[in-house]
């Protein structure tokens, strides 16, 4: 390793290997890309009791060292509450430790420059820091917090919600004045900029991608496939929760009845009790869990879903679903951010009989089907890969020092 190369300290919430969810997805490919040009110290809040998934890290980036910490506090009401009377936000107040801020202090203090990956690092950081920061943001954050009082609360869970929007959008903030420049994805950076206090902070463009390299995988043949409908999503993720259910509950019947013969399949880690209750009393749901290579799944289907009922970014499924070219049905959250076109490039419905509509065609009208996941690849070949927007992001962070 030379000598001559800058220190960049990666400072983000969890160890980012395997890769095998949205947010470790682009935080992996953003720490192999600036591995290249920096002696990159990884420090993740949480993640450390995986001591194998840190060892096979090292194995396939050249990284200078990682620390990880083991601080993920449970979402419960006691650490709502208690989160609210003692730290900026929820998730800040989840990964804290002081053991944390201590080594994030002196460590920031010995690097060239800080990248924040996920909002909630800000608090760990030191007040008083000459060290330069780029904040990487996943998410406009205060928005999900705004959608969980829309859709999942009642009357006293909406107000702490709310409340707690309020808080998010402070520490977002917060962590953009702090940084150099903020790195958010179009739709999240019109969100961002509508937090008062923030028009003077820079930002610039990013894409959160998913497994690009599907993209080279031969066409599905659609017409030869049963009528298998394909999820993948982290389940313990409250939107993904949130939107599987309601397509089981809404929307799945008014499929089998069109559709007696179709499969949905379900593939994802953290499922809780009660929606693996409500997949296995449903017919024709299988919940396969985790699944290391979904290919076997996929490959067999004839269309994906992603019924996102909120959410902010863009989201890692849906692109995985249009570089395979697996027919897609999606809502406005589910294609936030992506150039796709209703009945071009996938359907885009919101509602439950118009997701029915929209997953009925694409079992019965295979041409369509095909002539729309053709076009959604070709799009992504165009304009969604993670080679060259990973090269833009490395040039403006070069260019800081």
């Amino acid at each position: 390793m030379s000598e001559s190369r800058k220190t960049l300290l990666f400072l983000t919430t969890d160890v980012p290997y395997p890769a095998d969810s949205g947010g470790r997805l682009k935080s992996f490919k953003l720490l192999e890309r600036l591995s290249k040009d920096y002696e990159v110290k990884l420090l993740c809040a949480y993640g450390g009791e995986r001591q194998k998934d840190v060892k096979a890290l090292r194995n396939v980036v050249d990284i200078a060292s990682i620390q990880a910490f083991q601080n993920h506090l449970p979402r419960t009401p006691f650490h709502f509450l208690n989160a609210i009377m003692t730290s900026p936000s929820f998730n800040a107040y989840r990964i804290y430790s002081k053991e944390l801020e201590t080594m994030v202090k002196w460590s920031s203090e010995a690097a060239d420059m800080a990248l924040l990956d996920h909002l909630e690092m800000v608090h760990v950081l030191p007040e008083k820091l000459d060290t330069p920061i780029v904040y990487h943001s996943h998410n406009a954050e205060y928005i999900l917090w705004e959608e969980y009082a829309r859709i999942k609360g009642n009357f006293l869970t909406s107000w702490l919600f709310e409340w707690e929007s309020d808080r998010v959008k402070l520490l977002e903030r917060y962590a953009m004045r702090r940084a150099r420049f903020t790195f958010a994805a179009p739709n999240d950076a019109e969100k961002l900029k509508q937090i008062p206090g923030t028009e003077k902070v820079e930002l610039r463009n990013t894409y959160h991608l998913g497994m690009d390299e599907l993209i080279e995988l031969p066409d599905i043949n659609l017409e030869s496939n049963p009528q298998n409908v394909f999820y993948a999503g982290t389940l313990n993720w409250e939107p993904n929760r949130d939107g599987l259910q309601w397509f089981i509950q809404k929307c799945w019947p008014g499929i089998r009845a069109k559709h007696p013969q179709a499969e949905f399949h379900v593939c994802g880690k953290g499922g809780d009790q009660s929606l693996k209750t409500i997949m296995g009393h449903t017919e024709g749901v299988t919940y396969h869990g985790f699944v290391k290579d979904l290919e076997s799944i996929m490959s067999k289907s004839r269309c994906a879903v992603v019924p996102l009922r909120m959410g902010s970014g863009m989201k890692i499924k849906t692109f995985d679903a249009l570089y395979r070219g697996l027919p897609l049905v999606t809502t406005n959250a589910g294609a936030e951010g992506i150039q796709i076109e209703n009945k071009t490039h996938a359907w885009v419905v919101n509602d439950s009989d118009s997701f029915i509509k929209a997953v009925n065609s694409t079992l019965h009208d295979t041409k369509t089907s095909t002539t729309m996941r053709d076009n959604a690849r070709q799009l992504c070949k165009e304009q969604y890969r993670y080679s060259e927007l990973l090269d833009v992001m490395a040039q403006d962070i070069r260019a800081i020092n």
